[in-house]
């Protein structure tokens, strides 16, 4: 009986273990993937760098006399035109000094014609051998030294006409006047003061930058491939301009400076380009940026921006190969372009690239195309 219950269980252990048999495996699905072929075109290439920009003319204005302010006639920020008045000084001491002036000159030409008059006489009267011939002498050079002291006072007013001109200030060129620290009632003038104000022109406006010496170097060698050598200045393109808020370029300018030299510890040449502001949306002192054609890529390989990954190898691109396995490719990136990256080396025209599901691609593994891509 032992035996009979010991087979039959050992019968039904086997066939429980029959049912319980593990499944098959399932082998998961490739990832879908969005691939598309390098775009292949001309585009040019630029260099952007940094710049400042400064108004197109500063003048300071200055007292050229010593004196109290007596009137603020322009309005600080306001526009102001060439022979606006904007400051006045004082003028009663130095209209007194000039009626003085005027006044000594006056009693010099008194003294001049006295003079001429003696020494006529006295010469008229030698002629006669009523005075010695020392004496006519002596008058005709008392005439003269009579007559240069009127050219010294004729100077002497002129000189204090000036002054008095000079306590009226006007402005010298067209512009915006910055806020003045001097008040009416102010002592302006005199060594070591500073500026009344300053008027700022921006009806155009200048950027500096700096280029590398390597971009000019181009420039001249296509020259010479041309058969042609020209100034610096004519080498150069349009100049294009972005400040911190816009998209792309919206401005366009023309060099009109290069430092003659290159800076030895930089490297760079400074540059300055000019930029029309009739609308005023340009401002001094801004930080720019500042972009130059740098020449042509024939047949670029561009691809999109999104499709481009980096780790601690560098830049690479996932390309779909045989059998739709991905394989990592090592690139060099060039410039960005409105159509994407210019890639140039790693891939060419007739690689697929993986462009969409880059994350869940592996090298080495396959993939899953979508088909409308």
């Amino acid at each position: 009986m032992k035996t009979v219950t010991l087979l039959i269980s050992a019968g039904l252990l086997g066939s429980l273990a029959g049912c319980r048999e593990k499944p098959a495996p399932i082998t998961p699905k490739p990832p879908l993937v969005e691939v598309q072929k390098p775009l292949v075109k001309d585009i040019t290439k630029y260099e952007v760098v940094s710049g400042q920009t400064e108004p197109v003319q500063t003048v300071e204005i200055r007292a050229r006399v010593d004196g109290v302010l007596e009137e603020i006639a322009h309005k600080e920020g306001q526009p102001v035109k060439t022979g606006d008045l904007m400051f006045r000084i004082d003028p009663a001491p130095f209209a007194a000094a000039r009626d003085a002036a005027a006044a000594q000159l006056l009693s010099m030409k008194a003294q001049a014609e006295l003079a001429d008059v003696t020494a006529t006489r006295l010469e008229k009267a030698y002629k006669d051998r009523a005075v010695s011939e020392l004496q006519a002498l002596e008058a005709r050079a008392k005439h003269k030294v009579a007559e240069e002291n009127v050219k010294v006072a004729t100077k002497n007013l002129a000189i204090k006409q000036l002054d008095v001109s000079y306590t009226e200030i006007y402005a010298p060129i067209d512009g915006r006047a910055e806020q003045s620290e001097y008040f009416v009632g102010s002592l302006v003038g005199g060594l070591g003061t500073s500026a009344l104000t300053k008027i700022y022109d921006d009806s155009k406006v200048d950027a500096w930058f700096t280029l590398p010496d390597r971009v000019m170097l181009e420039y001249a060698a296509k020259d010479e491939k041309e058969g042609r050598v020209r100034e610096a200045l004519d080498k150069l393109p349009p100049i294009e301009l972005a400040r911190e808020i816009d998209e792309g370029f919206p401005f366009e300018g023309r060099v009109d400076y290069v430092d003659p030299e290159v800076d030895i510890e930089t490297g760079t040449l400074r540059i300055r380009a000019e930029f029309d502001n009739a609308e005023g949306k340009l401002k001094g002192g801004l930080f720019v940026l500042i972009r130059i054609q740098a020449g042509t890529i024939k047949d670029a390989i561009i691809v999109p921006v999104v499709a481009l990954g980096r780790d601690q190898q560098g830049a690479y691109l996932f390309v779909v190969g045989k059998d739709n396995v991905v394989e990592r490719r090592s690139v060099k990136v060039g410039p960005q372009t409105e159509d994407g990256l210019v890639i140039l080396s790693g891939v060419d025209a007739t690689d697929t690239v993986i462009v969409n599901g880059m994350m869940s691609a592996r090298p080495g593994a396959p993939v899953q195309i979508k088909q409308d891509s």
